[in-house]
């Protein structure tokens, strides 16, 4: 087979896990200009990547590490130049050193390839067929998962050079070369390296270690501001007044910005713009996320006098909204502040303000779970036409404020019910105000999901009916042949307790029973929409599959200990629970994938990605698909407040198993795309709320890790 196409169309990573996916044997080839890049594939794992870039940082870490001396440093150097054969290979020609002695710095070399490859705007690439040998290495690598991390890399070295302007920009130290007290090697290293000013793409590209890891660091210390960025040439000067009319940067600044935010939709695109409108004004910028009125994240970004710009992060209880007046009349009036600025407990957390100076806060986005502000200062003091009359109609446009009238869009049911907890039977309460318009289209485009499998369906109902006959529900089961097979196999499975073999649909059944045949069903029927053939649904439907069957299994195994009433019922909210991010993936798979990279950049749990990002999260989405498809109520609350069990108004005890087995999953588990939520307090609260004890606690996940070893009886096709 050949498979080819053009970067600038089709992602690199894409690319990696469409072949992947297809547990291709060959090599991939990717160029652009006098660069090529290639990796090589056996049934779809990577074993291999070559580029001169990665040639070289293998070749340093090899030096540095001291497998190699000088001389065989340049006779390896004068065969890859002769030859043009991959220092990987010509190490394994020449036996210098065993491969798998130098096993991680080959993995290193590949790590870097795909990073060059991420970072890759424009190219073609081409995949052809071939036979493709191990070596000695032994080295074997699931490509999906070292995608994913390494995109998010990628996003984190793109960001690193939007900040400081350019990578060929120079860098020097402040202070002397530090002793072994107090820092790495790593950071020692660099320190030698820019002992005289050098262009940090050279610093990135000598480090003997992880390009990323050395781009890490240089943040860091910059940040520290042990190392200083030169100052960027001067610009070009504007022509005399008479030749070319001279132009009002303020203005071309804001028209640039207005030109951005026009072009999209997305909240954080708007927000980008607005952002590089403020660098070239303010010398500060903070983002701030609230939930429920407490402070819980803030980027703060300084800009210096040369226009350097340094990003620092603060995460945890920062403090309420309340405490600062002003901050509590902007989120009560949805209307920004902009004026002299004022003393603030708040802001003094995160940012040293001049004594002096303008200041703006403004909201960016506001729902009933999470509240997004913007506030930026200036020590300067602006006459006349300022920077603040046009940041003040870029925030208007960024977030227009309250809504007076109700649009013609499908409502959204909150997140969470405000107010007193509605009675049994009640609906959540919903709401559409404030929501932006990429999030209502997805929310109306919920009705054009596919419905429920009509043979599933009916199927459902005759087992639901306690006067339906044997014979009618093997007749029913039966118009589908691979829904049979399915149930034959997994009644023969060590699963559940099929020691001895049977080849009858009707003695299946009798095995399983009613409820569990009902759960089997309805997995293999929705397991259909994880699997789209699409390259994108393909590859992270898979991660959430895997992760809806091992919570189900959970989750039946954790009913069972407590002797819930209904086990079935529990394995059917386990398959459902994260049914929202499936409609996510389905309805818009950029934005799914963007939510990966934010999630992974800043260190987020995924439903504070998804707020930031849709404005919602994928437990209200799940609860919209639930209802569209006639689901038990218990279900749809559990897929939305599997996250916040506490305040499901019903169905709590149910809700909080899920939440427990979603955990298990995890914690068992190591998905590319896992929250990695090994959160003990977390795990305590909700196993005391179960009231599990200790003794029923070990016997549980004894039995879970045995069931998690079957999980792929549930995950084939």
């Amino acid at each position: 087979m050949i498979f080819q196409g053009d970067l600038s169309k089709y992602h690199p990573a894409d690319a990696l896990m469409f072949l992947s996916q297809l547990s291709l044997n060959g090599v991939l080839s990717v160029s652009c200009g006098n660069r090529l890049l290639t990796l090589d594939f056996k049934d779809g794992f990577l074993l291999d990547a070559h580029s001169a870039a990665g040639d070289e940082k293998i070749l340093r870490v090899l030096r540095f590490r001291k497998h190699i001396d000088g001389t065989r440093e340049q006779r390896i150097r004068q065969i890859r130049s002769e030859t043009g054969m991959p220092v990987r290979q010509i190490l394994g020609e020449l036996n210098f050193i065993p491969l798998t002695t130098i096993k991680k710095i080959l993995e290193l070399g590949i790590h870097e390839v795909l990073l060059e490859l991420f970072l890759m705007e424009t190219g073609t690439f081409n995949f052809t067929d071939a036979v493709v040998d191990e070596d000695g290495a032994g080295i074997k690598i699931a490509t999906g998962a070292i995608a994913i991390a390494v995109l998010s890399q990628a996003d984190e070295m793109r960001n690193f050079e939007k900040a400081i302007v350019r990578l060929d920009r120079q860098v020097g130290l402040v202070s002397p070369v530090p002793g072994p007290d107090g820092t790495t090697w790593q950071e020692r290293v660099l320190a030698h390296l820019c002992a005289q000013p050098v262009a940090v793409r050279q610093l990135i590209a000598t480090a003997p270690f992880e390009s990323h890891r050395a781009m890490q660091l240089i943040e860091a210390r910059l940040e520290a501001e042990s190392m200083r960025l030169l100052p960027l040439p001067e610009a070009a000067a504007i022509p005399a007044a008479g030749t070319i009319p001279p132009v009002d940067p303020l203005f071309a600044t804001y028209k640039q910005a207005i030109k951005s935010m026009l072009s999209t939709e997305e909240v954080l695109k708007k927000l980008e713009a607005v952002i590089a409108f403020c660098k070239n004004f303010y010398d500060g910028i903070l983002i701030l996320s609230a939930r429920e009125s407490r402070i819980i994240h803030c980027k703060a970004i300084t800009v210096e006098a040369n226009r350097t710009v340094r990003q620092k992060n603060f995460k945890g209880d920062l403090g309420a909204i309340q405490q600062d007046p002003v901050f509590q009349a902007v989120q009560r009036s949805g209307i920004g502040f902009f004026g002299q600025i004022f003393p603030s407990r708040l802001i003094g957390q995160w940012t040293t303000l001049p004594p002096k100076g303008e200041c703006g806060l403004f909201p960016i986005l506001s729902t009933p779970q999470l509240a997004l502000f913007c506030y930026v200062y200036t020590q300067n003091a602006y006459t006349g036409l300022t920077p603040h009359h046009y940041l003040e109609l870029l925030a208007w446009i960024l977030n227009p404020g309250p809504k007076s009238a109700p649009g013609n869009t499908a409502a959204l049911a909150q997140i969470q019910p405000a107010g007193p907890n509605p009675g049994p039977g009640a609906e959540p309460a919903k709401s559409e105000e404030g929501l932006p318009g990429s999030l209502l289209r997805m929310v109306e485009r919920i009705d054009d999901l596919p419905p429920f499998p009509a043979l599933a369906a009916r199927t459902l109902e005759t087992l639901a009916n306690p006067n339906a006959s044997m014979e009618e529900v093997e007749k029913t089961i039966a118009q589908d042949q691979a829904l049979v097979a399915k149930i034959i196999k997994v009644s023969n499975s060590a699963l559940y307790g099929g020691y001895q073999k049977i080849a009858s649909l009707r003695q299946a059944l009798t095995r399983l029973g009613v409820k569990t045949t009902k759960s089997l069903i309805l997995a293999a029927s929705t397991r259909g929409y994880f699997f789209k053939n699409r390259n994108v649904m393909n590859t992270y439907g898979q991660f959430l599959w895997q992760h809806a069957v091992e919570t189900a299994m959970a989750c039946r195994r954790i009913a069972e200990a407590l002797r819930h009433e209904d086990p079935e019922q529990a394995f059917i909210s386990g398959i459902m629970h994260d049914i929202g991010k499936l409609v996510i993936l389905m309805l818009d798979d950029e934005k799914y994938k963007e939510i990966q990279r934010t999630k992974t950049i800043d260190k987020l749990t995924t439903v504070v990605a998804e707020q930031q990002l849709l404005g919602t999260d994928h437990g209200t989405l799940g609860r919209l698909l639930m209802e569209k498809w006639r689901m038990p109520e218990a279900v749809q609350f559990c897929a939305q407040y599997h996250h916040t069990p506490a305040a499901a108004p019903q169905h709590g005890p149910l809700t909080t198993l899920v939440a427990y087995a979603d955990y298990l999953s995890h914690k068992l588990s190591n998905h590319p795309l896992s929250d990695h939520l090994e959160d003990e307090p977390l795990a305590q609260a909700l196993k005391q709320s179960l009231g599990l004890t200790e003794a029923v606690h070990a016997d549980l996940l004894a039995k879970i890790q045995t069931d998690l070893q079957s999980s792929d009886i549930l995950g084939e096709g």
